[in-house]
C-alpha cells in the first residue's frame, strides 16, 4: 500500500504549474502503474529544475516516469542523486550533500540553450513551471494486521551517494 501527502508552495517559476511530481525514496522499488490510480506509466524525459542550497539552480534533462491519466512524473531519489553528485563533483564537491529540492520543469529551448550559453536563474525562472503539486511517496509494510490496527510504513534507505564527504 502506497500513501502519499501533497505539498503545496508558494510559486517560483513564472509560467504556469504543470505536472504533478512524487519522488521515490525506495530504489528497489520500480513504478509500471502509477501510485495514485493504478494506469500504466510511460516515460517522459523532462529538463529538471534542481534548488541544490546555498544558491545553485542545476538544470537535469532526466527521464521521469510518467501517469497520463494524473498526470503526473515520477522521480527516483537514488538516479537524481546521482547525477547531482557526478555533476557536484566536477564543479563543486563541497556543494555534495547539501539539501535540494526539485521544483518544476523548464521549456526545453531553454535548457538546450543553457548548455552552450549560461542562463541566470532570473532568466531560467522566466521559463519555469512549477509543480502543481509535490508527493511524497511512503510505502506501508505488507503482511497480516489486527482489525484497527494500521500497517508499518517503510523507511527509505539512506543516501547513498549524495552524502557530505568530511
Amino acid at each position: 500500500m502506497m500513501s502519499g501527502k501533497r505539498i503545496t508552495r508558494n510559486k517560483l517559476g513564472e509560467l504556469e504549474p504543470k505536472y504533478n511530481f512524487s519522488l521515490n525514496p525506495y530504489p528497489e522499488l520500480r513504478f509500471s502503474s502509477c501510485p495514485d490510480c493504478g494506469a500504466k506509466t510511460g516515460q517522459r524525459k523532462l529538463p529538471l529544475i534542481v534548488h541544490v542550497d546555498p544558491k545553485n539552480l542545476v538544470l537535469l534533462n532526466y527521464t521521469n516516469r510518467y501517469c497520463k491519466k494524473c498526470d503526473m512524473l515520477i522521480g527516483y531519489k537514488q538516479e537524481i542523486e546521482h547525477h547531482l553528485t557526478e555533476m557536484f563533483l566536477k564543479i563543486n564537491p563541497d556543494i555534495v550533500g547539501r539539501n535540494y529540492l526539485v521544483f518544476g520543469t523548464v521549456e526545453k529551448e531553454v535548457w538546450s540553450e543553457n548548455i552552450d550559453h549560461a542562463k541566470t536563474s532570473i532568466e531560467i525562472l522566466k521559463h519555469a513551471h512549477d509543480f502543481i503539486s509535490y508527493q511524497g511517496l511512503r510505502i506501508s509494510m505488507a503482511g497480516w494486521f489486527r482489525k484497527g490496527q494500521e500497517p508499518l510504513i517503510m523507511i527509505p534507505p539512506p543516501s547513498i551517494e549524495w552524502i557530505k564527504k568530511n
